[in-house]
């Protein structure tokens, strides 16, 4: 019952304006956080819907508009300011979300791995969650117990493995590869999951779309030694740089997975670092950790996150 008022409550903050008023008494900006556009969980209608409505009652700004407005202290827009950021670099982005931008005009920054790209790899957990589905029940059992999982769903195997050393979890996902040695991936997978390409990301007007850094291979960043680190943050920047022939200033921590020698790391190469924590940027926001609003197809719960993010 609690659920159904909250939902009731939040489309009704909608249809009247409730939720946009709410948010403009808040004197912070905002940066949403997206990841794939065009499966279940961002369907494209509900995407465009939602980025119509953002660019209706927000201002729509670059996210290095938002690191240079917190570095100097300046008060943001009345009008209230809002970046929209991606994960992964994921080909939907280009293919579905991109011709989106570009129709309303809106801007965006896109995190990319340079060296799945380069490599045409998927993101190591959309493997295993793909992986995992091929398996029988028997099968998920035994590896979740071999892995120390917490169960035999998906989740808990994503979840263990985010949680191993760098080693030890590629030990793990060589080990769930021999026990699908006839994987082929769905095209709903491949949609969901491919990563764009160097000519994707050219394709893109620099003008609109801004290309940041999220590491190199999408580690867990606080389980490298500083070696590994360092080459993550700093080879994944020289790498994107050179590969578009444009400067690369900002990034993404994977799995938004921080600590305090992890953002001292990211301050040596990069201006300003988004984060998982949700919250609005606030004044006091550090540039190497700015919180973001997570998205969601549901426009009412969207725009009420806009002054309540933890909604």
């Amino acid at each position: 019952m609690r659920h159904v008022l909250t939902q009731a409550l939040q489309r009704a903050a909608l249809a009247t304006g409730a939720s946009r008023w709410l948010a403009g008494r808040q004197a912070a900006r905002r940066v949403l956080m997206l990841h794939g556009v065009g499966g279940a969980d961002m369907p494209l209608p509900e995407f465009e819907g939602m980025l119509r409505w953002l660019g209706r009652n927000f201002r729509v700004v670059a996210l290095a508009d938002v690191v240079d407005g917190l570095r100097r202290g300046v008060a943001p827009d009345p009008r209230g300011e809002l970046a929209l950021t991606f994960d992964d670099g994921l080909r939907n982005q280009y293919r579905l979300a991109y011709p989106v931008l570009r129709r309303l005009g809106l801007p965006a920054t896109i995190f990319v791995c340079p060296d799945l790209v380069e490599r045409g790899c998927w993101l190591w957990n959309h493997e295993v969650r793909a992986r995992w589905q091929r398996l029988e029940p028997r099968q998920r059992l035994a590896l979740a117990e071999e892995f120390g999982a917490a169960g035999s769903d998906v989740a808990a195997a994503v979840q263990r493995l985010k949680d191993l050393p760098p080693a030890a979890r590629e030990a793990s996902c060589r080990r769930l590869r021999q026990a699908t040695p006839g994987f082929r991936a769905t095209p709903e997978e491949q949609a969901a999951y491919d990563m764009m390409s160097w000519d994707d990301m050219r394709d893109m007007d620099p003008a609109l779309v801004t290309i940041g850094s999220h590491t190199l291979t999408h580690p867990i960043l606080p389980l490298l030694d500083d070696p590994a680190l360092e080459r993550e943050l700093a080879q994944s920047r020289l790498r994107l740089e050179d590969r578009l022939q444009r400067e690369v200033g900002l990034f993404c921590y994977p799995n938004g997975s921080t600590d305090s020698r992890v953002r001292a790391a990211a301050g040596r190469h990069y201006a300003g670092a988004v984060s998982t924590e949700e919250s609005l940027a606030t004044a006091d926001a550090d540039l190497l950790a700015i919180p973001r609003i997570p998205s969601t197809p549901n426009l009412a719960l969207c725009a009420w996150r806009l002054h309540r993010p933890r909604a």
